[in-house]
């Protein structure tokens, strides 16, 4: 047996896939160790930008310098794994669904546990040491679980290579759903992430549930103490969710609701299902029904087809629903795409002043939103404990850091906000919750 590390480059989808696969290694008798120290990593990589790919191989180089061999599988892989088997001999490439994937990884190292999908056997890695002591499994470490519900995407955006190495879109069953659930409460995550490549076209193919009322049920679940969405596009804000985050309190009030643009013309070209206004719109509709909603964005700066007073547009738009972070990131042509054909106009310093103008307008908006919390008291899951403090996560996705004796990992407590912290807010006078 083998000792191993997972390791995952971009989106939460992504770190699900990965813990997928750790999940079937523990299973089959294999134990987790420090990546410095493991005869094995595991990476699941990210193809969304041409960076990202340039940064899954980097992450495979890196891993050859202390792993004996390392297991390469996601979205990267999908689209071109020769690209990985190039890189080393002792790397080994996993195509296919992360449930496939982790199946073919735990056979093909000497799997003893029940698989459910058909896998190819590979040779198993060498054992560095025989007497080296098991290490402890992190589990206990994590207070969150990232439960993916749904994979794949009809969407075909004109810049997205996802549908192409995702496929359609599909759910889990709504009970598969709650099973993992309690799973994951008898392991200590007290809160469920609910993830997707777009999360939004939930359907349960057994009982019909939409997205918000899949939310409710979970946060039924014995020991469920948060109920968290990843993203969701603006399109799938729909009663279903509204209502959830107006009914059910364990639904966390924090929504990443992708923009992209906010120029007509640019989203257009993007392929999206939407215009500017529909946007805002909609957003004006979630502030209503949850005034206190946290929302955050992704958009895309120096799309081949955005002028500079296309991307003003798109600062007046952020501006206008209230976003309070916005992830940014630049262009870049994918292979096979629609967009690919319309070439790369905009060139590279360019992309990067808009990209620090946006940054710099997404600082001051996330600076408002922790200081109007000041004075409030807000409850904190806490996440990490250290010597001199302890922190976790608001409802709605704002860092709190209390004193070390606040509480212990997975447990709720009252703090009062006190001021304003590097990368989130500072608390004190601590009540359990």
């Amino acid at each position: 047996m083998a000792s191993f590390a997972v390791k995952f480059l971009g989106c939460k989808v992504s770190q699900a896939d990965a813990m997928i696969a750790r999940r079937a290694l523990l299973a089959s008798g294999h134990t987790e160790a420090a990546e410095e120290e493991a005869d094995l990593h595991v990476i699941n990589t990210c193809c969304i930008t041409s960076e990202a790919e340039a940064k899954s191989r980097q992450a495979v180089r890196r891993s050859l310098k202390t792993a004996d061999r390392v297991l390469v599988a996601g979205c990267a892989v999908n689209l071109n794994g020769a690209q990985f088997q190039e890189i080393d001999p002792r790397v080994s490439p996993f195509v296919g669904t992360a449930e496939e994937v982790a199946g073919a990884m735990a056979a093909g190292l000497g799997a003893c546990a029940d698989i459910e999908h058909d896998v190819l056997a590979r040779p198993a890695p060498r054992s560095r040491t025989a007497d080296r002591p098991a290490p402890r499994s992190r589990t206990a470490d994590r207070t969150r679980g990232f439960i993916k519900v749904q994979d794949g995407c009809d969407c075909h955006c004109a810049y997205c290579i996802i549908p192409t190495v995702r496929g359609e879109a599909r759910s889990r069953p709504a009970s598969a759903i709650l099973k993992e659930a309690i799973k994951r409460v008898e392991q200590g995550q007290p809160e469920m992430v609910m993830t997707g490549i777009s999360v939004g076209d939930y359907r349960d193919p057994e009982n019909g549930l939409e997205l918000g009322e899949l939310m409710v049920e979970v946060a039924r679940t014995p020991g469920v103490e948060r109920v968290r969405l990843s993203s969701v596009e603006v399109i799938h804000v729909k009663d279903s969710l509204l209502h959830a985050l107006q009914t059910e309190p364990k639904v966390c009030p924090h929504l990443h609701v992708p923009m992209q643009s906010g120029d007509d013309a640019v989203l257009r070209a993007m392929g999206r299902h939407y215009d500017a206004g529909e946007y805002l719109e909609a957003i004006a509709t979630l502030r209503e029904a949850v005034p206190h909603v946290n929302v955050t964005t992704d958009v895309i700066v120096g799309f081949p087809t955005e002028t500079e007073a296309a991307f003003e547009r798109t600062l007046q738009a952020v501006e206008e629903a209230g976003i309070t972070k916005v992830h940014t990131f630049s262009y870049s042509p994918r292979p096979g795409t629609r967009a690919e054909q319309l070439g790369d106009r905009v060139l590279p310093q360019e992309k990067k002043r808009r990209s620090q103008t946006l940054r710099g307008l997404s600082e001051v908006r996330l600076r408002h939103h922790r200081t109007a919390k000041l004075g409030q008291t807000e409850t904190v899951l806490i996440d990490k404990i250290a010597d001199t403090q302890c922190s976790g996560y608001t409802a709605d996705y704002t860092r709190c850091y209390l004193a070390p004796d606040a509480g212990v990992r997975g447990q709720l407590v009252d703090a009062v906000c006190q001021e304003l912290h590097a990368d989130g807010i500072r608390g004190g006078a601590i009540l359990k919750a």
